[in-house]
């Protein structure tokens, strides 16, 4: 009796404390989530009504939500970083349609309009109640960026979402919006690790620049060297955990016009979120925890993620592709000290 009662006391210890508690935070720019109304305010939305050029039915976006959903679920993230979303409604679409088909719960959601030219911003769904929200000015005319501060059983985790100028235009002038953008998030991460320079932050988005970019590196410190982040004592860098894969396997983006993969989407943490580093940060990333994710599913023959709009080729013409999005989602898990 007196055995039974110690591997009792044991099966309960190990369940309270031996297994660390884990988080999953992912990013993806789910290209173009727009519902299907006119919205008279926002011109970037005329192609997606059903008398746009996009012909966006209620089918196609019940459809686009389905299969965001469908990938969503698999991730399983507690808190989803997400860019390219119109409006509120497109968000509070997505989580029901989550709970209805994958019993996936991300009721919380973190949003507001912005003043991008194309009507389409960034976002956070998650079943975590934040304690702090900022929404940070970039450029003109550009998404802003969102800092969401948690506190998870004691433990604060602040995840930062980011989607920058696209290189669209002239490269001096897309360059010069990125390092201001760059500068933004430069500020608030000087701040918040002035609060705390053991904070636990992690920069996710698509900065639509590769992380060897000076924009990234020098301007953001967004640091793609883990020695170079591990022998600044300053905590200033943050790790880009993109280059933790190999080349092949971090490219989230293929430009199809210059025939090239990129990696433009990412996720950086802070110094302390490094495997024995002091001071240590709350949360720490697991080994290998960092992924691209792609399902068979988002992937055409020669691995290129599948869009959700219309595709034109010189060779098979124009047509609908019922994908996912033009980008692959990435994710990390996080552990509790």
């Amino acid at each position: 009796m007196r055995t039974v009662w110690l591997l009792l006391m044991l099966w309960m210890a190990f369940g309270a404390y031996g297994a660390p508690q884990t988080l999953v935070v992912a990013f993806w720019n789910v290209e173009n989530l727009f519902d299907t109304e006119d919205d008279p305010d926002n011109k970037g939305d005329d192609a997606y009504t059903p008398s746009g050029w996009m012909r966006w039915t209620p089918w196609r976006y019940r459809t686009k939500l389905e299969h965001l959903a469908e990938v969503i679920a698999l991730m399983k993230p507690d808190v989803l970083c997400l860019t390219e979303v119109e409006n509120r409604r497109v968000l509070e679409d997505l989580s029901a349609t989550l709970l209805s088909r994958h019993s996936c719960a991300l009721p919380i959601i973190v949003h507001r309009d912005s003043r991008d030219k194309r009507g389409i911003d960034v976002a956070v769904m998650t079943h975590l109640t934040p304690v702090v929200t900022n929404w940070l000015e970039t450029a003109a005319g550009q998404r802003e960026v969102l800092a969401c501060e948690f506190d998870i059983d004691g433990r604060p985790l602040t995840v930062v979402v980011n989607h920058w100028k696209s290189q669209l235009g002239k490269k001096a002038e897309s360059d010069e919006i990125r390092r201001q953008e760059a500068l933004v998030v430069r500020a608030y991460l000087d701040e918040r690790l002035a609060r705390d320079p053991a904070a636990a932050v992690l920069v996710a988005g698509d900065f639509n620049d590769e992380p060897e970019s000076p924009i990234l590196v020098e301007t953001a410190g967004l640091v793609p060297d883990e020695a170079r982040v591990r022998a600044d004592a300053s905590g200033r860098s943050l790790f880009n955990l993109a280059v933790s894969l190999p080349k092949e396997e971090r490219v989230t983006y293929y430009y199809a016009a210059g025939k090239k993969w990129n990696v433009m989407d990412s996720i950086s943490v802070t110094r302390g979120m490094l495997e024995n580093i002091e001071p240590a940060a709350p949360w720490q990333v697991v080994k290998d925890g960092y992924s691209v994710f792609k399902t068979p599913a988002q992937c055409d023959e020669d691995g290129i993620p599948i869009p959700f709009r219309f595709v034109r080729s010189k060779t098979k013409g124009n047509a609908f592709k019922t994908g996912y999005s033009d980008h692959f989602p990435v994710r990390v898990k996080l552990e509790a000290r």
